[in-house]
Parts: structure tokens; sequence; C-alpha cells
């Protein structure tokens, strides 16, 4: 896929003009250079900010203290895991949308603007400490940029801009394969990144690498291995949970494809290596093999004392347990729920609900099989044989066309909700789960929406709305050349109608997230390098100054003219 971006270029000087008429505080602190290396909590700050952002961080103090809500050991901060907690729900609810507005009965539209800084070998993830400390892994991208070849990093910068504050890199063996990173800011306000076998702690303060350990791969090669999908464990240390990615051994290929692109010339993938490491120090403390390969990411969940984490295996689903007590990992081969049909291959990460594991999967190419759509399989946690199905784009597509879901389905925990998307059919559901039954129904479809990406809900849940990237039409036959065009909708999450959308821009990365972020802002990161930034604004009943490039909603547009939602089965848009 080409890096090329199609967003025009954003001068520093334009950018904090605009930021002065939005009235966003930069509410940058710094800890004093004077103050202990150990002390890496980054600072507060007491004055010049805005009352939604008292707000917000109250309420997500208050959320993440709470183990149902699977913050447990995460910095109490607004986007602190890599996508958004450890379960991987999307579910964000003291995000603000347009300063706490009534999304049903308003009127929205959209600023935005580029931070100042390119980063290098773009962006690929974006962590965040707290409304002061905001930080981001680049140059590692899962599909490589010719023209970089520096290697990976993480730099923090201004929340409100986007503008570099520092940048380090982080040193990597020679002929190490580089996929896409993981992280976290973690409990303290460390900010924790995993790079290739490696696992690296930096303050977040200085940017200064605190430690780094590289940890046993016990199939394969180091250099060939890439533990990807940070997680941390609710036990009372906060356990660092990893698991490999593998590419063949002798294969010299970057970048994510390599996982399948050496198969026939250097043979299956290793197996995978799950790891349990110390917090503090980033030691080893176990290491098991699994069965077979996994390259999605894992999510975990507290059982009893114990802590499970769920994998998409080839076929079937995998749990492995980690005990604390007896700092043990467990391959559990009790419960493997088969989750593909006939024509469907390995889907990625798996979303607990309640007492529930929701499986996705993608479409064999056809040359194999029929291509079948995705579904979405939820097995019961406690009986692998409790199983259910739901296919809303049917279990047969058209030959020579496939589907793809190259994110996760993301779910409200709160409400029992599953959002589901295919990003080369097309379209998005909003699915319920009944926590008894297991049976799923739709709730509402949207066939226009096609996005690669994860969904976030934010908001209270009487007020919440749910956001994800709404590529053009014509992606499909784009995406190899990124000359596709997309923007971000917010639409409300009970119904599935538009809340607000942002002008068109040119691609970002494909995957990943719109990230929620303090003060009402939104990012998303471009194949440019750069970081837009989002301020979706409730239009006054007395007028609002429109935004400039104009948003896909303004204050002048008829609603009822948008696309609307629609009852399943969605048709092919």
């Amino acid at each position: 896929m080409s890096a090329r971006h199609l967003a025009r270029p954003a001068h520093t000087t334009a950018v904090a003009a605009l930021v002065a008429a939005l009235g966003v505080a930069g509410i940058l602190v710094l800890m004093s250079p004077k103050a202990s290396a150990s002390e890496a909590q980054p600072s507060k700050t007491d004055s010049g900010v805005q009352p939604i952002v008292r707000t917000e961080v109250n309420c997500i103090t208050s959320y993440a203290a709470d183990p149902a809500n699977n913050y447990t050991n995460y910095a109490p901060a607004i986007g602190a895991p890599e996508v958004v907690d450890a379960i991987h729900s999307g579910l964000q609810p003291c995000a603000t949308f347009a300063g706490g507005a009534k999304i049903s009965s308003n009127k929205f539209q959209v600023a935005q603007y580029l931070s100042p800084t390119v980063y290098p070998g773009q962006i690929q993830m974006i962590i965040q400490g707290g409304p002061n400390a905001a930080f981001l892994v680049g140059g590692s991208p899962g599909t490589p940029v010719p023209s970089y070849t520096a290697g990976p990093y993480v730099a923090r910068f201004n929340p409100a801009t986007g503008a570099q504050i520092w940048r380090t890199s982080l040193p990597m063996a020679p002929g190490q394969w580089i996929a896409a990173p993981s992280g976290a800011v973690v409990k303290g306000g460390w900010v924790d990144v995993v790079i290739g076998p490696k696992i690296y702690k930096l303050n977040p303060n200085t940017g200064k690498i605190a430690a780094s350990v590289q940890q046993p791969v016990l199939d394969g090669d180091a250099i060939d291995a890439n533990f990807d999908g940070f997680a941390i464990s609710p036990d009372s240390t906060g356990t660092i949970l990893l698991k490999s990615q593998n590419r063949s051994t002798g294969c010299t290929v970057q970048g994510n494809q390599a996982m399948s692109m050496c198969i026939a010339q250097y043979g299956p993938q290793p197996d995978t290596t799950v790891v349990a490491i110390d917090p503090v120090t980033l030691a080893n403390i176990t290491a098991i093999k699994l069965s077979q390969p996994v390259a999605a990411r894992p999510t975990l969940v507290a059982n009893g004392g114990n802590t499970d984490m769920y994998l998409a295996g080839a076929t079937r689903g995998v749990r492995v347990t980690w005990n604390p007590n007896t700092k043990t990992l467990h391959e559990d081969t009790s419960w493997q729920p088969p989750y593909l049909l006939t024509g469907q291959t390995v889907g990625d990460a798996p979303v607990p609900l309640g007492k529930w594991v929701i499986f996705n999967n993608n479409a064999s190419p056809p040359v194999k099989a029929p291509g079948v759509p995705v579904c979405a399989f939820a097995a019961k946690m406690s009986n692998a044989s409790d199983v259910h199905r739901i296919c809303p784009w049917g279990e047969t597509i058209p030959a020579g066309e496939t589907s793809n879901a190259p994110a996760s389905f993301s779910t409200d925990p709160q409400k029992s909700l599953i959002f589901m998307q295919d990003m080369l059919i097309g379209g998005v559901f909003a699915v319920h789960l009944d926590q008894t039954t297991g049976r799923m129904a739709i709730k509402w479809s949207r066939p226009d929406w096609r996005t690669s990406d994860y969904f976030t809900a934010s908001g209270p849940s009487n007020n919440r709305v749910l956001s994800s990237q709404y590529l053009s039409s014509n992606f499909p036959s784009q995406v190899q050349t990124g000359t596709w065009t997309e923007s971000v909708l917010w639409v409300n999450e009970a119904t599935g109608k538009t809340v607000a959308q942002s002008a068109v821009n040119g691609p970002t990365d494909l995957a990943w997230l719109v990230q929620p972020a303090y003060a009402g802002r939104w990012y998303t990161m471009s194949l440019r390098g750069t970081i837009n930034i989002y301020k979706p604004q409730k239009c006054s009943t007395k007028g609002s100054r429109p935004v400039s490039p104009p948003s896909a909603t303004m204050c002048s547009t008829n609603y009822s003219t948008l696309r609307q939602p629609i009852a399943s089965p969605a048709p092919r848009p």
C-alpha cells in the first residue's frame, strides 16, 4: 500500500491561530528536571484547565478504579491502553463529545487541523496518560514505508496541537523483524512499548529509556518475533502478559505481511510464545509455547484469582490462564470453540462481552472456497459448547469478491452491544447479545458506512455516540494505491443516526481507531505522518461561525437528508 497522503500540510502559525480560536488549552506541564527520575507520574495541572477537562479527569479516575471496567493497572486516563481497555471494547464513557451537548436534539459541525510536526515512518499508535500527557509510537508501520529506514521511536506531543515535545529512538538488533507495535501508559504514568521481542519502559517526562528487556521466544528465532497486543493482568502486581507473532525462519520481509508472504518459500510460522513479565523490572517471569501460531492481539479478563487470555487460533478459540500465585501460564485445551465456517479464515482479536467471548473472521480467498462474509460468533466462557452465530451479510458472497475486517469488533459492555464492520463489502451493524441465552439480534444497520477501524463508544449511557472512520465508496479499488479518501463519522449509538461528520481527508492508518482525547478532541493518524485533530462543536441557536474546511455536517445541514440507518439485512452499497 502506498504511503501517500492527500491532505494538505498545515503551517505552525495557522494551527496556533485555529487552536486559539477554538479556545483549546494546551494544559501541558512537565516534571521539573530536578525531580527524581523514579517519579514518572506525569505532573498534574492545577490551573488553566477547562471545566470539561476536570470533569473528564474525575470521571476516568472513578471509572478506572472499578475492576469491572477492565482498566486495572493502567493509568487512569482516557486512551491509556492501546485499544481503550483490557478487553478492547471501545467504550470510553468519560470522553466528551461537543461539551456533552444533547446529541438527539442538536446539530453539530466539526473543526479540524493537522499537527505541525510530521512524524517520519508514519504514526502507528497514540496513547495517553492524562490531559497533559499524550504519546505516540512511530516508525514501525505494519506496511513498510520504502523511504523510511530509521526504525521505531516513541514521541510525546502537545495534546492540543500535535507538536512534538520529545522523541526517543528504540534500538533494535540488525535485521530484526519490525511489525506494528503495541503499548500502554501503565499505572504510575510510565510509557511501556513493545517492538519485536523487546519491551521498553520510558520516563514520560524526559523520554529516557528506564528499562528494556528482550523476552524469550520458544519457537523460531527472536529476530523473527514480534510481541503484539499490550495487556496487563488485573492481578495485584499488574503482570504484563504478551504473545508473539512470528514470521517464518529465514524470511527477511518487513511489516505484518511477512506472516503470510513468507510461508510458501520458508515454511510454516513458528508457534506463538506467551510470556508473563514483571511490570517494574520487565524481567521475564515465565513463558509457554502455544499449540499453534496466533496472529491477532490478546484480550484479558479476570477469572477468580486468575486471569484468562483469549486468542483467535487458526480454527478455534484459544484460552491461556495466568495464575499469579503459582506464577504459571497454561493453555486450556478444554476451551476450544470452533468459530469458523467453511469459507472463512482466521479472525482478529476476540472481544469478551459479559459471560461471552465474541470472535470475528475473514473470508477465504475465492480460489480456495466460496467466500463467506464476516460473522459474529459467541462462545460462553464457562462452556465452550454453548455457542451462537449471526451473519448479517449472509453466508455467501459473489465469486471473485471477498470480505475483510482487519480490526476487531468493538462492544459496549454496559449495554451488551456488538459493533460489526466489513471493510470490503461495506456496512456496519449494531447487534445486541442476550447475556442469558447468547442469542444475537440486529439493532440497526448502516449499509453506507465502510470502515477498517475499531469503534469508540463515548459519553454517558443516555447520551452516547459511536465513532469510526468513514471510507469513500471506491475504497476497495484504491486501497492498493493509498489514494482513498475518508472522514470521521459520529452516530447516535442507540439509533445509528448521524450526529456529526468531519470534512473529507486523505487516508489514515487502517485498522486502528478514531482516538478520543481530552477537552472534546479526537485524533486520527494520517499516512503522511501527521496527527489529524478534530473538535466537534454544537451549533448555537444564535448561529455559529462556520468551520474551515467545511465539515460534512454544518449548522445549515438538513439532517433528514443524510444517510439513515435501516433494518437488517443491509443491502450491498
